[in-house]
């Protein structure tokens, strides 16, 4: 079960990774969605080692990667980037 917690761990940083270059080009992530991305997989992988929750482990690690793709995480674990926008001071209506 290791390996495809593994598995959904590569495939959530590339999701993270290609989702973020599609709003800003050039611009990987912050270091932190990475961070706490991470963190979760970590968790899940320890979770794994015993026999009796590596199914679970590995089925929450492959939600997390859905969950990614629907966009439903909280900003800093990888939910929707908001675009900012850029507005002149000064500008009169």
């Amino acid at each position: 079960m290791e390996k495809g917690i593994f598995a959904a761990w590569a495939l959530g940083m590339g999701l993270l990774t290609w989702r973020e270059l599609q709003l800003a080009p050039w611009k990987p992530p912050p270091p932190g969605r990475y961070l706490a991305a991470s963190g979760l997989y970590a968790v899940l992988g320890l979770v794994g080692t015993s026999d009796a929750a590596a199914p679970l482990a590995a089925a929450v690690a492959w939600a997390f990667d859905v969950a990614l793709v629907l966009q439903v995480l909280p900003e800093t674990m990888g939910g929707p980037v908001k675009q900012q926008t850029t507005t002149q001071a000064g500008a009169k209506a």
